[in-house]
């Protein structure tokens, strides 16, 4: 439970909410028939605690009923908040009812709540009723539990959302008076003047010729020149990138701020790297750049993680950059915003300074973060920010290009699901081929597959597994080859082959809905049998299997950050045969996990990755943001799970950019648009 408190059973007069009791009783008893539900909900026995002791603080002559009702309404609030909720709405019945009805709440115990809830807010509202004075306030209190806007919240998520909305407000305000929706941002000629030159020298790309911005990206570029805030949401390859290259562009020209003062992150380190390698791509392919593109080229400001750019520091669980040590960045770019959740948004705006601008990228219609909050699409829905001319939406996507028939059966396909309808018709014509067999995938733009059993299934994922490795010559032999690395790392030949295994294990990527079995569809199951597949093979080899969790050639992914080994949870890596030299001798070749650093390559034994490492043939939706691939198989569940939603269904289509193969019933994928990502957030309240 990251955003919570939690104290175990100590019989002791402190509250959960450190506290002292003024009216000492005897404690509550403990609900042990609900852990198994609590477990099952995902929530952990962790918050069953937390709520038994918050149950404490209910006036002395509570009874058993009313404590169990009151255990039961933090447990309901802390479900909303595991769903990515700030707060559980209490004037719209139906989601306080979903949530009762997943805690298997009974009619005696709805209406024991219902009467909990009367106090509550009777209290709140300033009239306190003994019983629960010491447990619900209004904004502004210090009580385990705040109703505000008819919202019940954790006192935690509360503070956090007005904080950061707070500031957010007067972002969004605090620019000058002449600068308004209608007249558009106005900027000084000389930057009018850099931000010309930028858009007259285009870069060049052999493929597609000159990579021109749209109107709206124009639009997205001069906003971002001006105000302390600009938001922009965009579809997968609608020229973010593009933005915020000719951004620092027309910045080189200007020198306000100097680059020095710039700062690139993301949330993940693969975001990051991806925005890194994007920028510089965008630059190499400028014709004659100019004297400013070349010292950009030299000097772009790195891409960082969150983390790193706020100085995480693992041990004390603590960012060394706060209100109290203030970035010394004037411009602060973020991408992949989608995933940044209430809290990281929190830190990273009480860290800039209040004259620094920031702009968030991101694409609003992608799954939300996976902790609490939903800042990104708030913002873009956010009556101030669009007034004020703070927002803007790209609607046009360049991943893949249109006039090619796959690119627009994915753009097609994405569009009908993020509308809430089946891909099964674009124009009259279908957005996604439907096939029974596995023999008649093509494995180009979007296919449907109805697996028709388990046999059929297992069949697709042999057929994937015989494409990854027939696609790229010599394949199993570069897998089994012992690579040679010394203190310095790999030599250059050895950099080159590993470029090429690794980017293209890059290229396929299967991913599910959840990490749990979901009738054999999930990533622990799918990553068993690959496993299982991959060992048979090897044996055949003769190569001795040192490690029998991780075979040399098996895709892995890091699970946890690990600051010492500079590996961050989403990098992903493969698994080779590596011999280390010392300089006098070299030791056997073991089974090492290798991944990208820079422009060379990392090798860690696997036993020093112990906990921090999982297979990664297969991986959830989730994992997946902030990556693109060209080939991608999205494995539908067997049976309906909460987490398939039009937000994961859209987020796991444009993940690619040649082919998506879709594996799975229909009805489920129907299921699954229909259902929509709610997330009930008082940030729009806010910034109305």
């Amino acid at each position: 439970m990251k955003n919570f408190s939690c104290l175990t059973p100590t019989g002791c007069g402190v509250s959960a909410m450190g506290m002292t009791e003024t009216h000492p009783q005897k404690t509550p008893v403990f609900p042990e028939d609900m852990v198994i539900r609590v477990n099952y909900l995902d929530l952990g026995v962790e918050s069953l605690f937390y709520a038994w002791e918050i149950s404490r603080l209910l006036g002395r002559d509570a009874t058993e009923k009313e404590q169990r009702a009151l255990i039961l309404l933090v447990l309901a609030t802390m479900l909303t908040s595991a769903g990515g909720s700030t707060r559980l709405p209490l004037a719209d019945g139906s989601h306080f009812e979903h949530a009762l009805n997943e805690l298997d709440a009974t009619f005696e115990e709805r209406t024991a709540i219902e009467e909990l809830l009367m106090k509550a807010k009777r209290t709140s509202g300033g009239s306190p009723d003994p019983l629960v004075a010491d447990l619900f306030g209004c904004p502004g209190e210090y009580r385990p539990l705040i109703i505000d806007h008819d919202c019940l919240y954790i006192q935690k998520l509360h503070v956090l959302e007005a904080r950061v909305g707070g500031i957010l407000r007067q972002r969004i305000m605090g620019m000058p008076e002449s600068e308004t929706a209608s007249t558009g941002s106005r900027i000084a000629a000389d930057v009018e003047s850099a931000v010309d030159e930028v858009f007259n020298s285009p870069p060049v790309i052999d493929t597609f010729g000159k990579i021109e911005l749209d109107a709206e990206q124009k639009e997205a570029v001069r906003k971002a020149l001006s105000g302390r805030i600009t938001i922009i949401s965009g579809r997968p390859g609608s020229g973010k990138t593009s933005i915020v290259a000719s951004l620092l562009r027309v910045l080189a020209r200007t020198g306000s701020p100097p680059l020095e003062s710039i700062a690139l992150a993301a949330p993940t380190g693969k975001a990051a790297d991806r925005m890194r390698q994007s920028i510089a791509g965008h630059l190499a392919a400028i014709p004659n750049p100019g004297q400013a593109d070349r010292r950009l080229a030299e000097a772009c400001p790195p891409a960082l993680t969150l983390h790193r750019l706020l100085s995480y520091l693992p041990g004390l669980d603590y960012f060394r950059h706060n209100e109290k040590n203030l970035l010394s960045e004037q411009l602060v770019i973020i991408d992949e915003s989608s995933m940044i959740d209430l809290a990281m948004m929190d830190n990273l705006m009480r860290a800039l300074r209040p004259e620094a601008q920031v702009i968030i990228i991101g694409d609003a219609d992608q799954l939300p973060s996976i902790e609490a909050g939903a800042v990104m699409q708030d913002l873009c829905r956010a009556k101030t920010a669009n007034e004020q001319g703070r927002v803007v939406v790209l609607k046009k996507s360049y991943r893949s290009r249109e006039e090619d028939a796959s690119g627009k059966s994915i753009l097609g396909a994405a569009a009908l699901i993020n509308e809430g309808r089946s891909p099964a018709g674009l124009n009259g014509k279908s957005a996604a081929l439907m096939v029974n067999r596995v023999a008649e995938l093509q494995f180009k733009a979007v296919e449907h597959l109805q697996p028709g059993d388990e046999e059929q299934r297992f069949h697709f994922l042999a057929e994937w597994l015989k494409r990854l490795r027939g696609s790229l010559p010599d394949l199993d032999d570069r897998l089994m080859r012992e690579y040679l690395a010394d203190h310095s790392g790999f030599d250059e030949q050895a950099v080159n082959e590993l470029r090429v295994i690794l980017a293209h294990y890059e290229k396929f990527r299967i991913l599910c809905v959840t990490r749990i079995s979901a009738g054999g569809t999930g990533t622990e199951a799918l990553n068993r049998w690959f496993h299982h597949r991959w060992h048979n093979e090897l044996k055949k080899t003769g190569i001795p299997l040192l490690n029998q969790n991780f075979l040399p050639g098996e895709p892995v992914l890091v699970t946890r950050n690990n600051y010492r080994l500079r590996l961050y949870n989403g990098d992903s890596g493969l698994v080779l045969q590596v011999k280390i030299s010392d300089g006098t001798r070299c030791r056997p070749a073991e089974p090492m996990a290798v991944f990208p650093r820079g422009s060379s390559f990392v090798a860690f034994p696997l036993e020093a990755l112990r906990g921090h490492l999982d297979l990664a043939w297969a991986t959830t939706v989730h994992k997946a943001q902030g990556s693109e691939y060209e080939h991608v198989a999205l494995m539908l569940p067997e049976i309906d799970v909460r987490p398939l939603t039009r937000e994961l269904l859209y987020t796991a289509i444009t993940r690619a950019k040649k082919a998506v193969t879709i594996v799975g019933s229909v009805d489920i994928l129907k299921t699954g648009i229909k259902r929509t990502t709610e997330r009930h957030s008082g940030l729009t309240d806010i910034l109305r």
